[in-house]
């Protein structure tokens, strides 16, 4: 069986999740903007804060940051993969914004000093992290000692993050070699108490978590496999990989599954649940 290297790993995602961008802010941007909204609700930003946001792939939700910090603060999006930082870079110039930056960085080594923020975003971005722990002491690390907040945002479990659940399970069930022991998955956080342990192992006060359900909405199933293809740059280079007779098979079982979400109006629905954690210094 093959063993994780979280060395290869972080290679894997900086390449993939570089290579795939444009896919990613094609088909994500929408649905991330909807799963970042409680998420900024709950850090409550206001004028002149200076808001690290750790994995903003194409600028989410650093963008949705910006206006509210107003001219006075700064927002700063970092992420693993230089091509969603490219995007990012791109965006913010498209929309005219000055007080938002972008750059490469690594999440478990931030390449900023102690006490550098008023807050920390992270929209469901740890979970991809190799080593989680050392990404929360990392965020704890640059947030101001006396006032700062790290607002973060995780899927729930499989069975309430279903727009998820529904393709990790055909995973496994069709190619199991894919589910790596020891590698990150989406839903290690999901279950109730354990992102609040998490927080207070690293250290942090005042923690609160809240559940948050969202429903995707789609005309038809197909639509529904692209738009999951398109945010997982995993899955896209999974399907590259394996023999086609499976990943054929994968893509078939999840338009089968996601048609059984049919509602009597004729649209598919799927409920997906994300937890958003807060937590003080």
């Amino acid at each position: 069986m093959t063993s994780f290297d979280p060395v290869e790993y972080k290679d894997i995602e900086r390449q993939v999740y570089s290579m795939t961008a444009s896919k990613y802010d094609e088909y994500g941007c929408k649905v991330f903007e909807g799963y970042a909204k409680p998420l900024l609700d709950a850090a409550d930003l206001q004028p002149g804060q200076h808001v690290l946001d750790v994995a903003c792939g194409p600028g989410i939700p650093s963008l949705m940051a910006a206006p509210l910090v107003s001219r006075s603060g700064l927002v700063t999006g970092i992420d693993i993969a230089p091509g969603m930082v490219n995007i990012a870079k791109e965006k913010a110039q498209e929309k005219g914004f000055h007080n938002v930056v972008f750059q490469e960085g690594d999440a478990e080594a931030l390449p900023f000093p102690d006490d550098s923020f008023d807050v920390v975003l992270c929209n469901h971005g740890l979970v991809h992290t190799t080593d989680r722990l050392k990404a929360l002491h990392e965020m704890r690390r640059v947030l101001k000692k006396t006032s700062g907040t790290l607002a973060l945002s995780v899927w729930s479990t499989p069975d309430r993050a279903v727009v998820i659940g529904i393709v990790a399970k055909t995973i496994r069930e069709l190619w199991p070699a894919a589910v790596v022991p020891g590698a990150p998955m989406w839903f290690d956080f999901g279950v109730e108490g354990v992102l609040e342990k998490a927080l207070s192992d690293t250290g942090f006060h005042e923690i609160r978590t809240m559940r948050h359900n969202a429903a995707l909405e789609v005309e038809n199933p197909e639509e529904y496999w692209d738009m999951v293809l398109g945010i997982s740059g995993r899955l896209q280079m999974l399907l590259k990989n394996i023999p086609e007779e499976v990943a054929s098979n994968i893509r078939l079982t999840v338009i089968r599954t996601a048609e059984c979400f049919r509602s009597d109006g004729g649209r598919i629905t799927i409920s997906c649940q994300e937890v958003v954690g807060l937590a003080r210094m």
